[in-house]
């Protein structure tokens, strides 16, 4: 069982405007839509297992001006892994992808992440490898991996899959997006309408109103990430994920929110 590609799942459920005229449309959420999921600064947090076994914790803490840090960390108790990586995400007002970069801890307590530098008026990213001396210290040494050609400017990557999700949650058509996760290009589709439902979280007494949004991608990460997966949101106008589930070749992995911190908001009954 690897915990890397487990934590690494989460950025596809937890984890977008530009009018380029390259390549086929992609349609954004309603901006209405993308302003509610961003309007309050919050931060959440959730739990990560596989079958019974807590593998770790992943925080995210999200604000207006539609940038979002996540921190995935694994349990100490867990034996021969010892997992810590850090995430950051800009998004434009529809919550398509404007820059993104992570760094994961070395077993000698160095960093090494990857940048993505946008070149959107020749759409194309550069990725970047990258060196620090700690989390969140500027990288020191910069090597460049690889430059993708875009077919199209408006796309998704990293954390910002998650807030597109989340902000189509409550639309009626499905959608299908370019997306760059791990250094690679593919693509996510969102199958819409969603189901309204119920879940059952430990963090809360009653059954919480949901949305469930069901999806797939074309993207291969690390580890032979790819595939399918069902995202729960709250039935509200803030659509804050409340638990989600993937089916990868070790089983099947849940994320579920167990705390929260968003000003004026509860789980809906």
């Amino acid at each position: 069982m690897n915990l890397r590609l487990a934590m690494t799942l989460v950025s596809l459920v937890l984890l977008m405007t530009s009018n380029g005229d390259t390549g086929r449309t992609v349609e954004g959420p309603p901006l209405a839509q993308a302003s509610a999921v961003i309007a309050q600064e919050e931060e959440l947090e959730y739990e990560v297992s596989w079958t019974f076994i807590s593998l770790g914790l992943v925080r995210l803490h999200g604000r207006p001006d539609r940038t979002v840090d996540a921190w995935m960390d694994s349990h100490e108790n867990l034996p021969y892994v010892d997992l810590h990586s850090v995430y950051h995400s800009e998004m434009d007002s529809l919550l398509f992808s404007r820059g993104s970069q992570s760094v994961d801890r070395q077993e000698d307590g160095s960093w090494k992440g990857m940048m993505y530098v946008y070149d959107l008026d020749n759409n194309r990213v550069i990725v970047e490898h990258t060196k620090h001396r700690a989390a969140d210290a500027p990288p020191h040494a910069l090597v460049k991996r690889d430059t993708l050609m875009l077919p199209n400017v408006r796309f998704m990557d990293g954390l910002s899959i998650a807030y597109s999700a989340r902000a189509l949650a409550h639309t009626k058509k499905s959608a299908t997006m370019p997306t760059v996760l791990m250094g690679k290009l593919g693509e996510t589709t969102f199958y819409l309408p969603g189901e309204n439902t119920t879940v059952d979280l430990d963090a809360v007494a009653y059954p919480v109103r949901a949305i469930a949004v069901e999806g797939t991608t074309s993207v291969v990460g690390i580890f032979g990430m790819s595939g399918d997966f069902t995202g729960w949101f709250s039935d509200d106008a803030a659509a804050v994920p409340l638990k989600g589930k993937l089916n990868v070749l070790i089983g099947s992995v849940t994320v579920e929110l167990t705390r929260w911190n968003r000003k004026n908001w509860t789980p809906p009954r």
